[in-house]
């Protein structure tokens, strides 16, 4: 409900001081009573014009728009308003649907955990094929000494027929260092460039981090318009 007060600006500043001591009045003397309880009764306009040095016309305008004036109505409004501005619109139904945040940082870890897991299936099944091959030779002794005969320079010294002379030194570090940790049941290193050669490369923490991000908004948006139309809201 819109309220419109053709006065001059003095008189606002009055006005504002009469809702006041009404409320003072009222609150201590009791001499007037409330019209319901969403709207607000003031002094009659004849104290007022007395009180304010008002005209009378002018403290009656003001008295009729105060008590005609439905104050939850208009809070609500002001509410709706606020609402419809993108920030608070989106801070707004974000409370509603993530109000402490968790559900956000659940899938920002998420994601962050799919794009390494990712990272690791490639990196095992790029050398599963080493492993294999590592497990044939029979014990571990045997399968650690053939791994130092294909990528040590003991195995170049030896004349080994299994040294890998066709890759480079660093790839060669990098597959001993990866076939190892397949043999003894530990974890790859994610930092391999020649196993993620073919999946973009290795993992890029900034670019990790706002994959992660924009996947937790994707997650709340999509539960936000899971929210509105659930009730009906456009």
């Amino acid at each position: 409900m819109n309220v419109n007060l053709c006065v001059k600006s003095s008189v606002q500043n009055y006005s504002a001081t009469a809702i006041n001591s009404t409320q003072y009045e009222q609150k201590n003397n009791k001499t007037f009573s409330a019209r319901n309880k969403d709207s607000v009764e003031i002094s009659q306009s004849g104290r007022l014009a007395s009180t304010f040095d008002l005209d009378e016309d002018t403290a009656n305008r003001i008295e009729t728009a105060i008590q005609n004036a439905d104050i939850p109505a208009l809070l609500e409004e002001f509410k709706e308003k606020q609402g419809s501005l993108p920030v608070d619109e989106e801070w707004h139904y974000r409370k509603i649907v993530d109000p402490d945040g968790k559900i956000y940082s659940l899938t920002y870890a998420e994601s962050l955990l799919r794009q390494y897991q990712c990272a690791e299936n490639t990196i095992t099944a790029y050398y599963a094929e080493a492993h294999q091959d590592n497990l044939s030779q029979g014990s571990i002794t045997d399968s650690m000494n053939y791994l130092s005969m294909k990528y040590t320079k003991f195995g170049l010294l030896m004349g080994s027929p299994y040294y890998r002379a066709d890759m480079s030194e660093a790839e060669r570090e990098m597959a001993l260092r990866q076939e190892k940790a397949l043999l003894l049941g530990g974890r790859v290193t994610l930092g391999d460039p020649y196993a993620l050669a073919s999946s973009g490369g290795t993992i890029n923490i900034k670019d990790a981090d706002q994959i992660a991000h924009q996947a937790a908004r994707d997650r709340i948006d999509e539960l936000i318009n899971e929210y509105k139309r659930a009730n009906g809201i456009a």
